[in-house]
């Protein structure tokens, strides 16, 4: 049994329906305009994904959007499809205290549009500092494509969010105060 079986056992969603949702948000992305890539499962990631590539934000930095769906069980969603929308913002919090970060993620979660920050753990093994993510679900009928205008309108939140958060965090990076931060993204 391979691991994509053993995590959709319950789960009202196959390997194909999902492989199917992900080639049409391909799609979607190949409309406006990015390029996105299909991962298909295997040991490291036991359920399929999709990749997408942003336009870098004002600092020149890459931003890589990853779709999946949520394996829940047919008690947790019979009727409905759960699509996360995660995004790692490349660049180190290592330098900023643990506190003010913490803070300041309360205060944009309160403001964001699409998704919730939160902190993620330096990775050493991968060299990958103290960062900031993005995550999101949104719902979508399980017997219906999903919507090509939904989509979009929810990826731009999405990286809009991602934005204001960057932002944020590259002020306090700077050295300036979490007012000041927040007023830069008021304006």
């Amino acid at each position: 049994m391979s691991h994509t079986d053993e995590l959709l056992r319950d789960s009202q969603l196959s390997e194909k329906a999902i492989l199917q949702n992900l080639e049409i948000l391909q799609l979607y992305y190949e409309n406006m305009g990015f390029k996105s890539k299909l991962v298909r499962s295997n040991e490291m990631t036991p359920l399929p994904s999709l990749v997408a590539l942003l336009e870098p934000d004002e600092e020149g930095r890459g931003r890589i959007i990853t779709h999946s769906f949520l394996p829940l069980d047919r008690e947790e969603a019979e009727f409905t499809k759960y699509l996360q929308f995660y995004c790692e913002l490349p660049a180190s919090l290592d330098d900023v205290d643990r506190t003010l970060l913490l803070e300041a993620l309360l205060r944009l979660n309160e403001a964001l549009p699409f998704g919730a920050a939160t902190l993620v753990e330096p990775r050493p093994e991968l060299e990958l500092p103290l960062m900031a993510a993005l995550r999101s679900v949104q719902g979508f009928p399980i017997d219906q494509i999903i919507d090509e205008g939904v989509f979009t309108e929810d990826m731009f939140l999405f990286d809009l969010s991602c934005e204001l958060v960057s932002k944020v965090l590259d002020c306090l990076r700077e050295g300036k105060s979490l007012n000041e931060a927040f007023d830069l993204i008021r304006q």
